[in-house]
């Protein structure tokens, strides 16, 4: 299956950013594929300035143009101090003078430039088995030039950033927030059937953002790179959510609040301009007090 995935590896290397604190908790070797030493980056050391200033650049070029680009304190302070960035990049001569100048990669840079990143934290709740090691962690963001500029990268960057990721974290539970219109959440419905922590997220400046989790297996890790269009672990949908009406996403929240649990369960359909996203709500007769007898 990996070797589908070979052109990556031949024009990419894998980095880490991760203080040492949470560096024993990281596999250094996803999939046995080691970081090389020299692609160990601190956050903390200034020689590692220019690799983190490209590496929020990548995010400004992704996320900037939907107003949730990363400020350079909120990287620090809520990404990389209490979590860790994984990712793929190529060496900086390897790319078109115009990859260089979008990416603002100074003239005379000639060391890694991150063509993808994963960056996830640990969620205190993941602590509460009494463990020293968090066993739930946040998928805090996904990305992969190729959202930018398709083609500058081999084609599946951001599966396979995602399929090492998850073996460079130890993630029993992952969680993560995804617009319902996404082309991602497909790609987190390849991981298997993503149980809805929120439908509608007002706290979000985003509102049509679901908050998902899933345990995660190896059936799920495998199946990142398998791209089935429906997980074995998933029951068939019975029903159907139109992500642009946001009534039916707010009623949908409020049936979660309730306690009703609902699941994506398959990629979202598409006719024309109607987007359908496949889900499987808990029977409502397995909760008495959701609708009570009229």
């Amino acid at each position: 299956m990996i070797n589908h995935y070979l052109p990556i590896l031949q024009a990419c290397e894998p980095f880490l950013i991760a203080h040492h604190g949470i560096q024993a908790d990281l596999n250094f070797a996803p999939a046995g594929l080691p970081i090389p030493a020299d692609n160990l980056f601190h956050p903390q050391h200034m020689r590692n300035g220019t690799f983190l200033r490209l590496l929020a650049q990548l995010d400004a070029l992704t996320f900037g143009p939907f107003g949730m680009n990363m400020p350079s304190w909120v990287f620090y302070d809520c990404a990389v101090m209490p979590g860790a960035v994984f990712g793929l990049a190529v060496r900086a001569h390897r790319l078109p003078a115009w990859a260089r100048e979008c990416l603002h990669v100074p003239a005379d840079y000639e060391g890694l430039v991150p063509m993808s990143q994963f960056i996830a934290i640990p969620v205190l709740s993941g602590f509460a088995s009494g463990g020293r090691t968090a066993s739930t962690w946040l998928m805090y963001t996904l990305e992969s030039m190729n959202e930018i500029s398709p083609g500058i990268a081999p084609h599946g960057l951001l599966d396979f950033t995602l399929w090492l990721g998850l073996q460079v974290f130890p993630i029993q539970e992952l969680q993560g927030t995804i617009q319902w219109r996404s082309p991602k959440l497909a790609t987190f419905a390849n991981l298997g059937p993503l149980e809805l922590l929120t439908a509608l997220t007002p706290a979000h400046s985003l509102r049509r953002t679901l908050t998902f989790r899933l345990h995660i297996r190896d059936v799920h890790l495998a199946s990142v790179l398998t791209s089935p269009r429906s997980h074995p672990d998933a029951p068939p949908p019975n029903a159907l959510i139109d992500p642009d009406d946001e009534m039916a996403l707010r009623a949908l929240q409020l049936e979660i609040e309730s306690g009703r649990r609902v699941w994506v369960v398959d990629h979202p359909r598409a006719t024309g301009c109607h987007v359908r996203v496949p889900v499987y709500r808990e029977p409502a007769d397995s909760l008495p007090n959701l609708y009570p007898p009229a």
